[in-house]
């Protein structure tokens, strides 16, 4: 008996080619699914920093008090480690701890593949006054995070005004040239 044509299965070769094209497909796949995933995460994170600094500036004006931000150490003084959760606080004494033990919030922006690193001059706070400026010295932070072969960063430097201000890096090899000149790259490995 004669199989009609159309009943016939695949052949071995064609099997093969099939499966050899369904692998390279599945990896581009993942290659760009890691970028997403990682482009996504690093958006977030400056998105937040945006967020807490807003909040902060906003607490200062609202409750008409000094307002710092900064990592808190377990004694609860500001500390220049921004992997750690990052507060929100009063602080109309000056001294760099939450008055009366309060803190208006707590963000905790970086995660495995993420870090937010400051450049405070070993500092590591960053305040606002009761009219939304900045107080004292300015400052800025680096995000950065790493998804399969990129490294995607933002600078986030606070001006006078207490607005923070973004540049990226477009190239995403983790390093930035500030428009003065000064070079800043991501603290790999972190």
């Amino acid at each position: 008996m004669h199989l009609p044509q159309s009943t016939r299965g695949l052949t071995l070769i064609e099997v093969i080619l099939a499966i050899a094209l369904f692998s390279i497909l599945a990896s581009i796949a993942a290659t760009s699914w890691t970028q997403l995933v990682s482009s996504s995460r690093h958006t977030e994170m400056v998105n937040s920093t945006h967020r807490m600094f807003a909040a902060a500036r906003s607490h200062a004006v609202h409750h008409k008090t000094l307002t710092t931000i900064c990592p808190l150490s377990a004694s609860g003084q500001c500390f220049d480690d921004w992997s750690q959760p990052i507060s929100i606080f009063p602080d109309s004494n000056n001294d760099k701890r939450p008055d009366n033990a309060s803190i208006h919030r707590t963000f905790n922006l970086s995660s495995t593949n993420s870090i937010l690193t400051s450049r405070t001059a070993g500092r590591g706070y960053f305040q606002f006054a009761a009219d939304g400026m900045s107080h004292g010295t300015m400052g800025s932070l680096i995000a950065c995070s790493v998804g399969g072969d990129r490294v995607r960063m933002s600078y986030l430097a606070l001006n006078i005004g207490g607005r923070l201000r973004t540049l990226s890096d477009e190239d995403q090899d983790g390093i930035i040239t500030l428009p003065w000149g000064t070079t800043v790259s991501c603290p790999l490995p972190w």
